[in-house]
């Protein structure tokens, strides 16, 4: 598996209608207005909206780095009607997790959720803001619940058979692979492509910056 680097932000939405995200992704972009246009052939630039070809129900969208996926993840899940999962890893420390169902945030998740406060109220209000509902999850994907609630917890696996350990940001791999989604392993196999305007980041909405 590649790791494309420290910060990452991807998301699973649950269609394998993979024209329908791109377009709806597009509208979202022009609505900002920071139209996407299909790029030549060319490197992939941190300035690309990688698409993966759908699998499992799913498909995959991998965002340039330091993207705020969920403000972009809820209009495009509104828009389509559908179930999406989406992912952060910060800086290799920790993982967030945000489930959206029909554009809006149904539960969040987050490894480490007092990474930037020593502020002990402050931390019992983020522990429990993203704390992870295995139940929610596991209705909107349509998976057992004890598939779920081992990857909001903590130490050692998930299950033995996972990849990687709990402490391990990269778990979401695993967690994903439990509810259907595949992390592509080549990422460079997509199957299309993004490119924003320049100076997109101070176009697009940041959404709930917290973690």
């Amino acid at each position: 598996m590649l790791r494309m680097g420290e910060f990452l932000a991807v998301s699973a939405f649950m269609t394998e209608d993979a024209d329908a995200v791109r377009a709806a992704a597009g509208r979202f972009f022009a609505a900002h207005f920071c139209p996407a246009a299909t790029p030549a052939a060319s490197p992939v630039t941190d300035d690309d909206v990688l698409l993966f070809p759908p699998a499992n129900r799913w498909t995959v969208v991998m965002w340039p780095p330091y993207f705020a996926d969920l403000a972009a993840v809820e209009p495009i899940s509104r828009d389509l009607e559908v179930v999406a999962s989406t992912v952060r890893i910060h800086d290799g420390d920790y993982w967030s997790h945000a489930l959206v169902r029909d554009g809006v945030t149904v539960d969040r998740f987050a490894s480490m959720p007092d990474y930037f406060t020593d502020d002990a109220r402050e931390i019992a209000r983020l522990a429990d803001k993203y704390a992870g509902r295995a139940s929610v999850v596991a209705e909107a994907v349509g998976c057992p619940v004890e598939t779920i609630a081992p990857y909001f917890a903590g130490g050692g696996r998930a299950f033995a058979e996972d990849e990687f350990e709990l402490d391990d940001p990269w778990v979401f791999v695993d967690f994903w692979g439990r509810i259907g989604v595949r992390y592509p392993e080549d990422v460079s196999a997509f199957a299309g492509r993004l490119r924003l305007t320049p100076g997109w980041l101070d176009k697009l909405p940041s959404g709930d910056a917290e973690l």
